[in-house]
């Protein structure tokens, strides 16, 4: 049940920013099944290993890996899609915490909250970073094979 629950939510969360976004119409539907297939391995990753610096990464590099997939599928623009999905990862409970706890003077606290963000925010960079390494050469494949 807990399952289901983290898929729908992921979802609609997804789609609400899409249509903030004024994403294509057309890409609403996938930018939700994007973050929810992402905020899912996230989730599961989470569960198996207990780091959300690699539970991040896995979840960036699957919205990425289905973002570049669905893009050349619905002939969209990768951002269009992987700018929504990828609202579930984002540490936005850790940076709230982060400042509340600065606001309150307890810095240490703040401090620690600050650096799960930074984690977060990396672990989701450098995940895009190498799904767009794995666009890159495979892309460059295809270039020398017809050339």
């Amino acid at each position: 049940m807990e399952l289901i629950e983290q898929i729908v939510f992921s979802f609609f969360a997804s789609i609400a920013f899409g249509i903030i976004l004024n994403s294509p119409r057309r890409g609403i539907f996938y930018c939700g099944l994007a973050g929810s297939m992402g905020w899912v391995s996230f989730w599961g990753v989470n569960r198996l290993v207990g780091d959300l610096a690699i539970a991040n990464f896995i979840g960036s590099v699957v919205i990425g890996l289905i973002c570049i997939y669905l893009s050349r599928k619905l002939r969209l623009p990768v951002i269009t899609l992987n700018t929504p999905a990828i609202v579930p990862l984002v540490p936005g409970g850790a940076a709230y915490m982060a400042v509340r706890s600065t606001v309150e003077e307890n810095y240490v606290q703040g401090a620690n909250y600050m650096m799960d963000v930074v984690w977060t925010a990396g672990a989701i960079v450098l995940g895009f970073m190498v799904v767009k390494l794995i666009e890159n050469g495979i892309k460059a494949s295809q270039m020398k094979r017809l050339g």
